[in-house]
């Protein structure tokens, strides 16, 4: 029983943190600075595993600026290309806030912990119920 009554106290806490994790990513979306970057480089890295290549994009802002955003993920093969764009967005000036434009890159924390929630919600939440249901 104790388990369970686990469950829900950790399953409310990661709902509070994935809706207000939630909120602020619809926040940056609203208010974001969107803009096309273009692959200018292609960093060589080599290390015992072979030769990786990391993308570097030039980002032009509102104000004028070139924001130059190096890509955290690495690949075996080109799969960017010199002179490539892609999609971006950043809180107008900060360029330290800059993310791809994807689904995935700007809320797949935030339903990640939402899911978990849910999931941990319904399974000690389901045993009281039933708990109390059945009088077990």
């Amino acid at each position: 029983m104790i388990t369970y009554l686990i469950f829900i106290i950790v399953g409310a806490l990661l709902l509070a943190g994935a809706l207000t994790s939630l909120k602020g990513r619809l926040a940056f979306v609203k208010n974001g600075e969107r803009a096309l970057g273009t692959v200018v480089q292609l960093v060589e890295r080599t290390d015992d595993e072979g030769t990786w290549y990391i993308p570097v994009f030039d980002i032009p802002s509102r104000q004028q600026e070139t924001i130059t955003y190096r890509h955290d993920a690495t690949s075996s093969s080109f799969e960017w290309q010199l002179g490539e764009k892609a999609a971006f967005i950043f809180e107008p000036g900060k360029p330290d806030t800059v993310r791809f434009l994807s689904y995935w890159k700007i809320f797949g924390w935030s339903l990640s912990l939402l899911a978990a929630a849910v999931d941990l919600l319904l399974i000690g939440g389901g045993y009281f119920l039933l708990n109390g249901y059945w009088g077990a």
